[in-house]
C-alpha cells in the first residue's frame, strides 16, 4: 500500500502489487479493466523504470543489461507493477505474454507523459531479444509477430492550456495543477537499481504514483470532458488514429541519431580554427542534416484549445 500524497487535495493511500507472476497480473486486469469485450475500450495509466548504469555506480552495475526493468499499469484506484528484470533471463523472450497483449492491444488505451519514448523502449528491447536469438541475425516473422509494439498511447505532456503550446508538462507538474497533489521526484530513486529481487517501498511509491497520476487525471478530465477525453471519443481523434508505427518511429529516431552525430562532427571542424574552412559541398550536407533532424523531430503531444475543454486547475 503506497502511502497517501499532500497537496490541496491530496489522494489517499493506494493499493499496488508487485509481481512477476502472469496469473496475479491477469487477475489484475479481470478486476480493473473489466471484461474482453472487443467493442469497448479501456484505459490505464502506464510507466516505466529502467535498470540505470550512470558513471558513478558503473563498477558495480557493468554486468546489469540495458533494457526496461518494471512496468506500471494503473487505474484511479490501483496500481501493478510488473517486475520484467525478474523473467527468466530479463529479455523479452520470458515476459510474461498477457503483458504483451495489453501494451499491443488498440482497445487499451495507454496514458503516460512521455511515453512515445518508453513504448519505444520496449519494442527495442524485444527486438534484440529475438536478435540475440539468432546470432545478430534479424528476427523471423514469427518472433517479429510477437514484439511489443505498443499502440494507442496518449500523452499528457502537452494537455494544460498554455500560450505556449510547445511547452511539455511534466507528471510533478500535471499531478499538482490538475489533481492538487503533491508528487515527489526524486532523481536518487529514478536511477536507483530497479532490477533487484525486492523493491523497496520508496521504489515502490515512486514507480506506482507515476503510473496513478496519469490514470487519476484522465479520470478527472473524463469527470467534466466525458465527449473529449472518453475513450471513445479519444480513439476518434486523429492524434490516435494516425499514430505512427515502433518501427517507424525506431527509424526515425535512428536516422535523427545519425544525422546529428554527423552534423556535430561538421560543426566541431568548423569551430576549429587550425582546419581548413569547410568545402561547399560539405556546407550543402551541413543544410542537409539540419533539415533531417527537423523532418525526424519526434512527434508533439497532442493540445488541446481552451474552448474545448473545461479546466479546473489548482
Amino acid at each position: 500500500m503506497c502511502p497517501p500524497l499532500r497537496g490541496p487535495v491530496g489522494a489517499p493511500p493506494l493499493p499496488v502489487l508487485t509481481t512477476r507472476d502472469p496469473r496475479i497480473i491477469e487477475r489484475w486486469l479481470q478486476d480493473n479493466i473489466g471484461s474482453d469485450d472487443a467493442s469497448e475500450y479501456s484505459i490505464l495509466g502506464f510507466d516505466s523504470e529502467s535498470i540505470a548504469k550512470p558513471p558513478w555506480l558503473m563498477p558495480e552495475r557493468a554486468s546489469l543489461p540495458d533494457r526496461p526493468a518494471t512496468i506500471q499499469l494503473s487505474t484511479p484506484s490501483s496500481c501493478i507493477i510488473v517486475q520484467l528484470s525478474r523473467c527468466g533471463d530479463g529479455s523479452a523472450l520470458h515476459a510474461p505474454e498477457i503483458l504483451r497483449n495489453v501494451i499491443n492491444n488498440p482497445r487499451i488505451i495507454k496514458v503516460g507523459v512521455g511515453i512515445d519514448d518508453d513504448g519505444l523502449e520496449l519494442y527495442r528491447w524485444s527486438k534484440e531479444s529475438f536478435d540475440d536469438t539468432q546470432g545478430g541475425r534479424n528476427a523471423n516473422d514469427e518472433q517479429m509477430s510477437q514484439l511489443w509494439e505498443m499502440t494507442s498511447r496518449f500523452d499528457l505532456g502537452c494537455i494544460l492550456p498554455n500560450k505556449n503550446p510547445g511547452r511539455r508538462s511534466g507528471l510533478q507538474l500535471l499531478a499538482k495543477e490538475i489533481l492538487g497533489v503533491e508528487l515527489i521526484k526524486s532523481k536518487k530513486l529514478s536511477m536507483s537499481n530497479w532490477g533487484k529481487r525486492h523493491l523497496d517501498m520508496e521504489q515502490i511509491s515512486y514507480a506506482a504514483r507515476d503510473a496513478w497520476v496519469a490514470a487519476a487525471i484522465m479520470e478527472k478530465l473524463q469527470s467534466c470532458n466525458n465527449d473529449v477525453f472518453g475513450a471513445e471519443a479519444l480513439m476518434g481523434k486523429e492524434f490516435m488514429t494516425s499514430q505512427r508505427s515502433m518501427d517507424v518511429m525506431d527509424n526515425r529516431a535512428r536516422s535523427r541519431k545519425k544525422a546529428k552525430v554527423e552534423l556535430k562532427g561538421l560543426l566541431e571542424r568548423q569551430k576549429d580554427e587550425e582546419l581548413p574552412k569547410l568545402s561547399s559541398d560539405e556546407e550543402e550536407r551541413k543544410q542537409e542534416l539540419y533539415n533531417l533532424l527537423d523532418l525526424h523531430r519526434p512527434d508533439q503531444p497532442p493540445t488541446f484549445d481552451e474552448d474545448e475543454v473545461t479546466w479546473t486547475l489548482f
